[in-house]
């Protein structure tokens, strides 16, 4: 009898380590997804402020767009108003 009393005793110490082994198993990996979860967060807010730079980039682009299609336009403008001031001046004959 006291063959399988040990036996039992032997059993449910083993079992004990197991459960005990599991158990830091467990608390290894809770604190891994706590980690994994915070890195997840840390993500999304770069994410979101990349997301948001991108958005300031993409209206300073458009913004530069607009204003070279001004200069563009302001040039050509210039460049009418000289070739007719050319050829207003052609018109008079300077002593040639």
């Amino acid at each position: 009898m006291k063959s399988a009393s040990n036996q039992l005793v032997t059993s449910v110490d083993e079992v004990s380590v197991v459960v005990e082994g599991n158990m830091a198993a467990m608390e290894v990996m809770t604190t891994g997804m706590s980690d994994v979860a915070r890195a997840i967060e840390n993500i999304a807010a770069v994410s979101e402020e990349n997301s948001a730079a991108i958005e300031e980039v993409s209206a300073s682009a458009e913004e530069m767009s607009a204003q070279v299609e001004e200069v563009t336009a302001s040039a050509q403008s210039l460049m009418e108003m000289a070739k007719s001031l050319q050829e207003i001046v052609q018109r008079f004959n300077f002593g040639k």
